[in-house]
């Protein structure tokens, strides 16, 4: 849908409601493929394409906006790796930069916000990992990744096996907090070295150096970081000393004078005419330079205006980060497979002859689906362009029809599922084709990953070799049978003990215990997310009020819609999902939300708006905000006069100082111990 539709009058609000849907489980999709699980789709421009036309579809339909829509949110979520560390200041992304008119665009606002000419400054933007380190007294003590822009994970052991970073800045023994942010980087020359040793050890090789850093923050085993040569340039600082200067381009000095590594390309300019001089200049470098860059960051050089400028919930509007022009290369398309995902969408995925492209080796690009297929006529045989739109995923841009030889045929879409066999579906309204066998092996584990997955039933230990395997052996035919699972079955698997088994199976039992938000979640029925789950919950609070419920009376909830309705009344009505909720009933699991199993009294909380900030020593925060919806509460991020409570753990940030200004009550975690068993 061109931007131009997503105007009044181009498109009805039913239609803007259903594109809405589809663009929010686009995006959530893509954003966990990138930040979590390195191996992203699309590129760079296609995803803020995609957000893009849902912040154009939000604008132009305000009532339709959804709760959950990732508009409201940065970044992507966390892994399971290490603990999780909440950010002072959050960490924002950067609006991209394509071209002259974004950039105009840039220099237009800040100007018009400033209501003055304003000088920027410009800085290489590394294709790395970012981190922020915070120094107490001086001495690095924590270093967390950017998370999802508030909550990120803790990596401080393997931060110090960083060259260069210093680990004591003597300067700042004064002070409690100063906060350097930086992007984690390896070069090119270790890179190579790096995938040279895997090889030699059979291991799996590194796509690039942005994932092999990604990677190497994550180890558990900091000596093992420390072998991976990670390097780091800094680009901000945060506390008193960086308050004490109001220039940019100043304060990097400042960092390069206190022994932290700072690119040298960085500059001051005045104007967009010196802007497009210095992207010349610096993409002819660029090959040179031993590590990888994707962009130009701008930002208005004068740190004092930059409450004046502003922020939206995602980007400062006091910078942009320009990204370098995509590269292409031809190669040959030498098969098309087919990938199954969790509901049963089957995604074509082009295989071609190894390419060089953007400093890395590209071997496959995902086609999306069977209409694009058809609208390029991509054929295995073709000779095609590939691209890496802003540098970092491979697409097949065009097929080079002059060179296609004879005998090359067009596709043909697939007439069975590869995991199972089944025939495939058109879906309605969508140009996907599904795998309706919820029996399917491929399904099935996806399924079962993300049934256990953190914000799901949360059970530790069905990852995904150890899914896989199950699958296999039977052991896990569908959602219910995780229940079913007993230690003589766990013996069956590779490489067990007594102890992971008993682990497990405590985790499974444990997972008894969540609400049923979070069941109605994890069951993975298509557009119920997590939000939308807890939004229909507090109407229709448990299984058998959802079944009932028409598809109009789901509809009319706020944040709801008719797509999503239409998809929760179609599949709890399929015989599948009404034998997997009859079986949760029988095993124990909870089918009716907390405060309404019986009808015996009003939730404790109920009606009470609660806000929670800071850490606790007990509990996530997720799981707090869990524990408070369980008993009635309505919690939100912010506080206000209509507040009625501040949670507060350690560490609380402005939400304190907020809540005391406006005499909102504030409770610890000592409190909030107390609704545990209630």
């Amino acid at each position: 849908m061109s931007q131009d539709a997503s105007k009044p009058g181009k498109i009805n609000a039913d239609q803007a409601a259903a594109r809405m849907d589809e663009l929010i489980e686009q995006i959530e999709y893509h954003r966990r493929r990138y930040y979590l699980d390195h191996d992203p789709e699309i590129s760079d421009a296609e995803y803020d394409g995609l957000e893009r036309e849902l912040t154009d579809l939000e604008r132009n339909f305000a009532k339709l906006v959804r709760p959950h829509s990732p508009s409201f949110r940065v970044g992507g979520g966390l892994a399971d790796d290490h603990p999780e560390a909440a950010h002072r200041v959050a960490m924002l992304s950067l609006e991209n930069s394509y071209n002259s008119a974004d950039l105009a665009q840039y220099f237009e606002r800040c100007v018009k916000a400033a209501g003055h000419e304003l000088n920027y400054s410009a800085e290489l933007k590394i294709d790395g990992v970012s981190l922020s380190l915070t120094y107490s007294h001086g001495v690095l003590s924590r270093a967390v990744t950017r998370g999802d822009g508030k909550v990120g994970e803790e990596v401080t052991l393997n931060a110090k096996t960083i060259r260069g970073l210093p680990l004591r800045v003597s300067e700042w023994e004064a002070h409690e907090y100063m906060e350097v942010r930086g992007e984690v980087y390896i070069d090119r020359g270790d890179f190579a070295a790096i995938n040279e040793a895997r090889l030699a050890e059979n291991l799996p090789l590194f796509a690039n150096p942005r994932n092999s850093a990604a990677g190497s923050m994550r180890l558990l085993d900091s000596r093992e970081a420390a072998k991976r040569h990670l390097r780091i340039f800094v680009y901000q600082a945060l506390g008193p000393w960086a308050e004490s200067i109001n220039s940019h381009v100043a304060a990097l000095q400042g960092l390069h004078d206190l022994g932290f590594p700072v690119n040298p390309l960085n500059t001051s300019i005045t104007d967009h005419a010196q802007l497009e001089t210095l992207i010349e200049d610096w993409s002819a470098r660029r090959d040179d330079l031993g590590y990888d860059t994707d962009g130009i960051v701008l930002k208005v050089d004068d740190t004092g205006l930059y409450d004046t400028i502003g922020y939206t919930t995602k980007f400062p509007k006091w910078a942009t980060a320009f990204k370098f022009p995509a590269e292409q290369a031809t190669t040959k398309i030498l098969d098309i497979s087919i990938q199954v995902g969790r509901t049963g969408v089957l995604t074509p995925v082009a295989h071609f002859e190894p390419v060089g492209l953007a400093g890395t080796t590209v071997a496959r690009a995902t086609l999306h689906n069977f209409d694009e297929i058809a609208k390029k006529d991509i054929r295995v045989g073709d000779w095609v362009f590939i691209e890496k739109g802003g540098d970092i995923i491979p697409k097949v841009v065009k097929v080079i029809t002059a060179r296609r030889e004879e005998g090359v045929v067009p596709y043909q879409l697939p007439d069975q599922c590869p995991s199972c066999g089944t025939p495939p579906a058109k879906v309605a309204d969508q140009v996907a084709l599904r795998c309706e066998n919820l029996s399917c092996p491929a399904q099935l584990e996806r399924r079962i990953m993300h049934f256990a997955s953190r914000n799901a039933m949360d059970i530790q230990g069905l990852g995904k070799e150890r899914v896989q395997q199950m699958v296999e052996l039977k052991l896990l035919t569908d959602l219910a049978s995780i229940y079913r699972l007993d230690e003589e079955q766990l013996w069956k698997l590779e490489r067990v003990g007594t102890k992971w088994i008993r682990n497990l199976l405590g985790e499974i039992e444990k997972s008894k215990q969540q609400p049923f938000a979070r069941v109605l979640f994890a069951v993975g029925i298509p557009m119920i997310g997590e939000k939308v789950a807890e939004l229909l919950i507090d109407v229709f609070p448990g299984y058998e009020a959802l079944l009932a419920a028409e598809v109009e009376q789901l509809a009319d909830i706020h944040g709801i819609g008719e797509k999503v309705a239409r998809s929760l009344s179609d599949h709890l009505r399929m015989d599948s999902y009404r034998q997997t909720f009859a079986a949760f009933g029988e095993l124990g699991l909870k089918l009716v939300a907390e405060g309404d199993r019986d009808r015996g009294g009003e939730q404790a909380l109920t009606g009470k708006t609660v806000v929670v900030t800071g850490s606790f020593d007990g509990f996530s925060r997720k799981e707090a905000t869990d524990l408070l919806k369980q008993h009635g509460a309505k919690v939100t991020s912010s506080v206000t006069k209509k507040t009625d409570l501040l949670v507060c753990g350690e560490k609380p940030g402005s939400k304190l100082d907020k809540a005391q200004a406006l005499g909102v009550k504030v409770v610890g975690e000592e409190w909030l111990n107390q609704w545990q068993n209630t």
